[in-house]
């Protein structure tokens, strides 16, 4: 190919690529939106089967995120060797159509059962989204690539506080009646209507094209050399201090993300709101904060290593880490609703500000074959570690040890914010240190 070619054809690459990256951001919206509906209707499903905020924090969490967990594994290794569209397509159908079973259930145990099905539809898409992303894009731009990728993540989980609150205000009076499954109440409805767009988007996302992986590391025959999740869990061991302080404190900042599931309930409760008006005030603060911490964060570590300031992602996790702390512990203990929703965008921008810095470590100091599997493991250690306690922590600490009282939600939330924060900041701290050492291990 010819230099005149190879100039036309980056632009028309990089085109197509920038719309691979904003397909994928619809469909990371759609997976947060699925999985996050269920904390606007957590009052309904209580009373349909009987529950604590306990057994609710188990449907939010762990049901959820510990398939997602254990699936991310060999996901993230069929990442490295499969076609990567086609796995999430497969992915995201699946999670659709669990998605749907959550509004059939008619039982604790079946909305549960339904539950691990959305996280192990949902575990196939970040590990295989980084991989294609990487191949798509070069390094100066993949930050702000993956920047844009996870704004879905805020459209969706925001979506599922507005879209939900104003379509549930809709809905409250409708019932279906369907062959086998009787009676559907309207939240249960909405459900089977936020799995539609899945069933679509998998489509498109299947007829993408998968591109050529790029920076092999070759064997001593100068062959692509293939890494077993044996030599990706050695690599990442011989490095342990960095790679480890990396995922678990990590994973203590998703803990703020993932008991944000409770916000909309917290507004419900404090201030006597329907999901009508709690959905909007916890989702818009999601879509501004967290859409603001992304692009700033994305465009922020974009620049500095293009001048050459490698250590900037576990730099920029550690500071927003520190700035999670204050609105985390405080809002929700404010008597204000305009207080509350500020502080709510606050803990959205900062959770947003380095979301993406685990990913982009990942891409700065691991060989490329490697890449979906240690993503995979970053983000089983955010499942076990931040999806799970996330929900669960402040559950636990209003049913036993407040009792769910009328006006307790709040305190359980500002506690376990503040359980968290010491623990991730140290911890991101000595991955910084670690990181500025080990970040020239492979060359790129």
């Amino acid at each position: 190919m010819s230099s005149e070619s190879t100039s036309q054809g980056e632009p028309k690459s990089l085109a197509y690529a920038w719309g691979v990256a904003i397909c994928l951001s619809f469909g990371y919206a759609l997976s947060f939106l699925d999985r996050e509906l269920l904390s606007m209707v957590i009052t309904p499903v209580k009373e349909s089967f009987d529950l604590t905020d306990f057994q609710v924090s188990l449907l939010l969490g762990p049901a959820f995120a510990i398939f997602y967990t254990v699936m991310g594994i060999p996901l993230g290794w069929a990442a490295d060797r499969y076609n990567r569209t086609r796995l999430i397509a497969a992915g995201m159908a699946l999670w659709s159509v669990m998605t749907a079973f959550c509004g059939l259930s008619a039982n604790f145990v079946q909305i549960f059962i339904a539950r691990i099905g959305v996280g192990v539809g949902e575990a196939v898409l970040t590990p295989s989204s980084v991989s294609l992303l990487s191949d798509y894009f070069p390094k100066n731009k993949l930050p702000m690539a993956l920047s844009i990728y996870s704004i879905g993540l805020f459209i969706g989980a925001g979506m599922a506080g507005i879209g939900g609150g104003i379509v549930l205000g809709i809905l409250r009076d409708v019932t279906w009646s369907l062959p086998f499954f009787g009676t559907l109440e309207y939240w249960q409805i909405i459900f089977i209507l936020a799995a539609t767009p899945g069933i679509l988007l998998a489509l498109i996302i299947f007829s993408l094209r998968e591109p050529k992986r790029k920076e092999m590391a070759l064997d001593a025959n100068g062959a692509e050399e293939k890494a077993s999740f044996s030599s990706a869990f050695s690599y990442m061991w011989e490095h342990k201090k960095m790679f480890l302080s990396l995922f678990i404190g990590g994973s203590m900042v998703a803990i703020i993300q993932y008991q944000a599931y409770w916000y909309p309930e917290h507004f419900m409760r404090a201030f006597g709101w329907g999901p009508e008006q709690a959905g909007p005030a916890t989702g818009m603060p999601t879509i501004i904060g967290g859409i603001a911490g992304l692009l700033l964060g994305g465009y922020y570590m974009s620049h500095q290593s293009k001048i050459g300031h490698k250590d900037v992602a576990l730099k920029l996790a550690f500071f927003s880490a520190i700035g999670i702390g204050i609105p985390a512990v405080i809002m929700p203990l404010m008597n204000s609703s305009i207080a509350a929703i500020l502080g709510v965008t606050m803990v959205k921008f900062f959770v947003a500000m380095p979301l993406i810095a685990g990913t982009t470590a990942i891409r700065m100091s691991v060989p490329n074959q490697m890449r979906g599997q240690f993503t995979a493991m970053y983000f089983v250690a955010v499942g076990l570690v931040g999806a799970t306690l996330g929900p669960v922590l402040p559950g636990y600490i209003n049913t036993y040890i407040f009792a769910e009282a009328i006006d307790s939600l709040g305190y359980a939330l500002s506690i376990s914010a503040a359980m968290t924060i010491p623990f991730s900041t140290g911890l991101l701290w000595i991955s910084w240190g670690e990181y500025k050492k080990h970040v020239y291990l492979t060359k790129h």
